[in-house]
């Protein structure tokens, strides 16, 4: 004999089915629409409408607009997304005046580049009254240029290299150079590093010998006193190696 089943039971059944049919797809229809709304996301990021359009220039003296927005992509006005700051200021870093740079996306649109630049301390003459600039750390800034007014010359042997080169050579006597008061840097034609050390060229005057760098203060401090009160015109050097005992020569 067949027992009918309970036509409740059935109605369960499929009711049962069909609401997990339902949840299955309202649960494929939010992964889709997840999936969309990320897509669309994406696209929105990598797009134009919001790109680097707007770039804001701080710190930049010596080195042109045109020239941080070449090194950094932004002349091309990529989006943000995409934008590497860090590798961004590291290409500004490259250039010859920058000491050091940041730069900050600023969404939507907007990017902030603040620079740092260098300063320079000393030029190598070069002819026709032109020059090379360098800072402290003997990084060429500029070639061909004016000589600078209140800057000492370098004395080098042979030449420098290109802007942005650096040369550590002559390190000691651009650390003096940088730390000439105006009122002694305006009295030394120029400075030198050799087998002796440091060595300035008074105008119209003697040699200094300075030696190392150490002691820089003491030194400069003597040369002030001397140039202050003893007459120079038959020396033909000073040597200021031991600041506390001055050597004059004839």
């Amino acid at each position: 004999m067949t027992i009918a089943a309970d036509p409740r039971l059935r109605a369960r059944k499929v009711a049962v089915a069909r609401e997990a049919g339902h949840r299955r797809l309202v649960a494929l229809s939010a992964g889709l629409t997840a999936v969309a709304l990320l897509v669309t996301a994406l696209v929105l990021l990598h797009s134009s409408l919001l790109s680097a359009k707007v770039v804001h220039l701080r710190g930049a003296v010596h080195e042109s607009r045109a020239e941080v927005l070449a090194v950094t992509g932004l002349s091309a006005h990529p989006p943000l997304a995409d934008l590497s700051t860090g590798a961004a200021a590291a290409a500004l870093e490259r250039l010859p005046w920058v000491a050091s740079a940041r730069v900050v996306d600023d969404w939507p649109t907007g990017v902030t580049v603040a620079i740092t630049e260098r300063r320079p301390v000393a030029y190598v003459p070069l002819v026709g009254g032109q020059a090379t600039l360098l800072d402290v750390n003997g990084r060429v800034l500029a070639t061909g240029v004016p000589r600078p007014a209140g800057l000492v010359a370098l004395s080098v042997v042979g030449g420098v290299g290109p802007p942005g080169s650096t040369d550590a050579a002559d390190l000691p006597a651009l650390q003096v150079a940088a730390d000439l008061p105006p009122s002694l840097a305006a009295r030394v034609a120029s400075v030198a590093h050799g087998p002796d050390g440091v060595q300035l060229q008074l105008v119209k005057g003697p040699v200094v010998v300075l030696g190392d760098a150490t002691g820089l203060t003491a030194k400069l401090t003597a040369l002030s006193t001397l140039l202050a009160k003893v007459p120079l015109h038959a020396i033909v050097t000073i040597d200021l190696r031991v600041p506390a005992q001055p050597v004059l020569t004839r």
